[in-house]
C-alpha cells in the first residue's frame, strides 16, 4: 500500500467524521456489509480471547466513532484513539468516552498504561508493513496483559487495502483465532497475544 492509499483512507474517515450522520455502521465503515454486524458479539469475542476482567483498563486503537466502544464503557476503564480528528470529535459528540487523536504507530501513552489493548478493522487501512509492525510494537509497549488484533484478512478485498501476513503475526508470538461469523465471504481471523 502506498502513502497515496493512506491519504485516500484518511480522507474517507475525515469525511465520515465531518458528516451529519449518527449511524455508527456508516461512521465506522461497516455500512456496506449485507449481514448482521453485531458490536456486542465482537466485543464479547475480544473479552473472551483476552480473558478481560470487569474493571480492567482497555485501549482501543482506531476506535472510530464508538461502534465497539459503546459496549465497553460501563464495565471497563475504556480509552480510545483514532488518527482522524473529525472522527474523534464525532465520537465525543455521541458518547462520553475518553478518546484522543493519535497515530497507531506512535501512541501518546506511557509504557504499560493499560491492561489490554485492541484494534478491530484497523489493519487493512494501514499504509505498509513497517507501519503495521510499529503499531504492534506500540500496542505491546502500552499493554500490561494482552493484545487483540481483529478483523484481519488473508487477501485484499479492495485494491486500497493492506494485508499483514498471518505468518508474521505467528512469528511475533500471536495466536490465530477465527471469528464465529465470517463477513462478506472473506476468510477473516483475529490475532491474540497474551503478555502475562
Amino acid at each position: 500500500m502506498s502513502k497515496d492509499n493512506y491519504k485516500f483512507w484518511k480522507n474517507i474517515w475525515d469525511s465520515k467524521g465531518n458528516s451529519d450522520s449518527e449511524d455508527l455502521l456508516f461512521l465506522d465503515g461497516y455500512e456496506h456489509l449485507d449481514v448482521e454486524f453485531n458490536s456486542k458479539k465482537i466485543t464479547d469475542q475480544i473479552i473472551k480471547n483476552l480473558n478481560i476482567e470487569d474493571g480492567s483498563s482497555i485501549l482501543a486503537v482506531g476506535c472510530g466513532c464508538g461502534f465497539l466502544a459503546r459496549e465497553l464503557n460501563s464495565d471497563y476503564n475504556f480509552v480510545g484513539v483514532d488518527y482522524s480528528e473529525s472522527i474523534i470529535k464525532k465520537h465525543k459528540q455521541l458518547f462520553d468516552h475518553e478518546v484522543y487523536v493519535c497515530e497507531s504507530n506512535n501512541l501518546i501513552f506511557e509504557n504499560k498504561s493499560f491492561d489490554y489493548v485492541f484494534c478491530y478493522g484497523l489493519f487493512q487501512y494501514l499504509p505498509d508493513n513497517d507501519y503495521a509492525r510499529q503499531t504492534l510494537s506500540e500496542m505491546e509497549r502500552v499493554s500490561r496483559k494482552g493484545i487483540f488484533v481483529g478483523d484481519l484478512k488473508n487477501e485484499k478485498t479492495r485494491d486500497t487495502h493492506f494485508v499483514f501476513p498471518k505468518e508474521e503475526f505467528i512469528e511475533l508470538g500471536f495466536s490465530i483465532v477465527y471469528a464465529e461469523d465470517v463477513k462478506d465471504g472473506a476468510d477473516r481471523y483475529s490475532a491474540v497475544r497474551r503478555l502475562k
